[in-house]
């Protein structure tokens, strides 16, 4: 097997990428391949209650994406600038994207809002990644909800106008800078039948961060450097998914 990034480039017509999801979530695509046959089948998603029973446990990421990306203006100069938070490593000092990252330095402030959110920069990181102390008054994710947007991939170019359409239907934790794209077909519906059918489902709540944004700037992909992401799971899942797996 190749490490050559250019051994999986593929050519993908810009009108083939979907610029807003369907408003019946559950009528998306779904490709089903027979792991014996090999024979490849076109359904729609809510077909999938037809493949699971009550010996499968499905497994879903629980992350609720938080309005993320925020734009702003260096205290000192008034220059545009636009931040994507990606953690928060301690209280109130969130890891973030910043652009352009060159315009802050430590000891710098940006002002989102008019005031509601002051970050200022403490710590200067590689490619263009800042810890910023947060300042605001109130609960800050609720601050964020006022002010933040969703942090939509790059090859989504039109507004987003209804966010929850970017959350999965069973989103619960905040903390993703982006969502579990492969749960966002699921519905009540397909979600009721699959309790019919006496499907186990667990949780696990893993944060989606910058990777899911960063492209492979190296030839070899070997050589590319995976950003970590925070996971938290229950005792109880756990102990369904390890059944599951005996």
């Amino acid at each position: 097997m190749s490490n050559l990034v250019n051994d999986y480039n593929f050519k993908l017509p810009n009108e083939l990428i979907a610029q807003s999801p369907l408003i019946e979530r559950a009528s998306s695509r779904l490709l089903v391949l027979n792991k014996n046959t090999h024979e490849i089948e076109h359904k729609n998603f809510s077909d999938i209650v037809n493949y699971l029973g009550e010996n499968d446990t499905l497994v879903l990421n629980n992350t609720r994406v938080i309005p993320a990306r925020l734009i702003g203006s260096k205290v000192s100069t008034n220059a545009n600038i636009e931040i994507l938070l990606l953690s928060e490593e301690r209280e109130n000092e969130w890891k973030c994207l910043v652009k352009p990252a060159k315009r802050i330095k430590v000891g710098d402030s940006i002002d989102f809002g008019n005031g509601k959110i002051i970050a200022e920069c403490i710590e200067s990181q590689e490619e263009g990644i800042k810890i910023l102390k947060m300042k605001y008054e109130g609960i800050f994710l609720e601050v964020l909800e006022d002010l933040g947007t969703m942090p939509l991939p790059p090859y989504i170019t039109e507004k987003l106008d209804d966010s929850e359409r970017y959350q999965t239907v069973y989103s619960k934790n905040p903390g993703s800078v982006a969502a579990p794209t492969a749960g966002l077909h699921f519905t009540d519906d397909v979600f009721k039948k699959l309790v019919e059918k006496k499907v186990t489902i667990a949780y696990v709540t893993l944060n989606v961060g910058l990777g899911t944004f960063r492209q492979v700037s190296v030839d070899d992909v070997s050589e590319h450097i995976m950003h970590s992401e925070k996971f938290e799971i229950s005792e109880e899942d756990d102990k369904i998914i390890e059944a599951s797996r005996v």
